[in-house]
């Protein structure tokens, strides 16, 4: 069941391959980090979990803010109902239409680099209106516990801590830019609740280190995210609890009642709201071994056959049409692509299968067709459809094999370049 519909009947109205998900779940999972991380912390949803117009509906309707990593990610969050004045955007290599987008919609941008900051304060002074900045501090530490470590040391990401107060004052020295407060982002799928806390003391620390330098306040200090979401064998769950009495405190303890605070959540909000269903084409047997071939595969969620991961694990998949079915059949599961790179990591338990068994990769609602390399082998886009309790909306169409061909042109076709 997502909500009060069963699979079956979303996989025979709307096809699969499929992606579900759960408005409900993403409502509580939002206000369980409000009520955790209290009053004083705004909770921007990241756009790069689930770029899907309709999930970041959900989270604007709630009152949430956005953050954003491209001009694309903007045109999405303003068509979702964000305002330009509650998104952040993140990213090393911002420029052009990035640029364009975010000063038009007075987004906020977090500055990576020095070079960065000159071309954010040319393209404002050129467009004659002033950017707000923040700075994304590179802490010399890397945060313990993260699968993905984006700080600490030599990194494309942030400013160097020993160089922050450098761009800071260059910063407030440029009349196109208005220097509103830092961000930081450490790592993703952090499980150490401590250790995540640690470096949001270190950005505390780095902004009193700057307004000594420069002698101007800031208004807001972003701490990142990167929560971790359990999916694989012996994941404990993030104590969201601890980091929410945690970063109360320091607040309470950095005493500014003019300030603002806010984390940035991707995979926290959406991950466990969504489910990937396909179904099973194909049953054959191959030296003793039982290869379920599925009409989805990694071309449409490719972090479930471990693409972008050391070691492939398996993601938390269930037959979902049949739970009373019994005996386990130690049968592998692969995508329809042909490529031995289309298989997804074996799955311990999982029952008998047979052609038109539905199968569902659970915890799919972050980075699933957003991280997916969709191009590869010309197969069509799956739908994306949100569940609201009883009621069923489709949020993308199910592609079609001509679109292969969208933007695409003979030689001798159209004007000449």
């Amino acid at each position: 069941m997502v909500g009060e519909l069963p699979v079956s009947a979303l996989a025979e109205r709307f096809g699969t391959p499929l992606y579900v998900y759960d408005r409900g779940a993403m409502e509580r999972r939002l206000q369980a980090v409000r009520s955790a991380l209290g009053p004083r912390v705004d909770v921007l949803f990241a756009l790069k979990a689930n770029p899907s117009v309709g999930v970041a509906q959900v989270f604007a309707e709630a009152g949430a803010g956005a953050e954003v990593a491209s001009a694309g990610e903007i045109v999405v969050a303003r068509h979702a109902g964000f305002e330009g004045h509650q998104m952040q955007f993140a990213g090393p290599g911002k420029h052009g239409p990035d640029l364009d987008h975010a000063l038009s919609a007075g987004v906020t941008l977090n500055v990576e680099s020095r070079g960065e900051l000159e071309a954010i304060a040319a393209a404002a002074a050129a467009r004659e209106v002033q950017a707000s900045v923040a700075l994304r501090v590179n802490p010399p530490a890397s945060m313990s516990g993260s699968r993905m470590r984006m700080s600490g040391g030599s990194a494309k990401f942030g400013i160097d801590v020993d160089l922050l107060d450098e761009v800071a004052r260059r910063a407030t020295e440029m009349p196109s830019v208005r220097l509103v407060g830092l961000h930081t982002y450490a790592g993703t799928q952090t499980f150490d609740a401590e250790g995540w806390l640690r470096h949001a003391r270190a950005l505390l620390e780095a902004a009193a280190q700057v307004e000594a330098a420069t002698g101007a306040p800031l208004e807001r200090l972003n701490f990142g995210g990167g929560f971790g979401v359990p999916l694989f064998a012996k994941d404990t769950p993030f104590d969201l609890a601890s980091a929410g009495e945690g970063l109360r405190a320091l607040i309470a303890e950095d005493a500014r009642e003019d300030r603002r605070y806010a984390v940035e959540l991707g995979r926290f909000l959406v991950a466990e709201a969504g489910l990937f269903l396909t179904r099973v084409l194909y049953v054959k047997e191959s030296q003793g071994t039982r290869h379920a071939i599925l009409d989805g595969g990694m071309n449409q969620h490719a972090a479930a056959t471990g693409v972008g991961s050391v070691f492939q694990r398996s993601f938390p998949v269930v037959k979902a049409n049949d739970v009373r079915a019994e005996g386990e059949a130690g049968c592998r599961l692969g995508g329809p692509l042909c490529t031995p790179a289309d298989a997804f990591p074996e799955v311990p338990g999982l029952p008998e299968l047979v052609p038109g068994d539905l199968v569902a990769f659970l915890a799919s609602g972050a980075y699933g067709l957003t991280f997916s390399n969709v191009l590869f082998l010309s197969h069509p886009l799956p739908a994306e459809v949100l569940v609201d309790g009883d009621r069923a909306v489709l949020l993308r169409e199910r592609g079609a094999p001509e679109d292969a061909l969208r933007g695409q042109r003979r030689i001798g076709e159209g004007a000449p370049a």
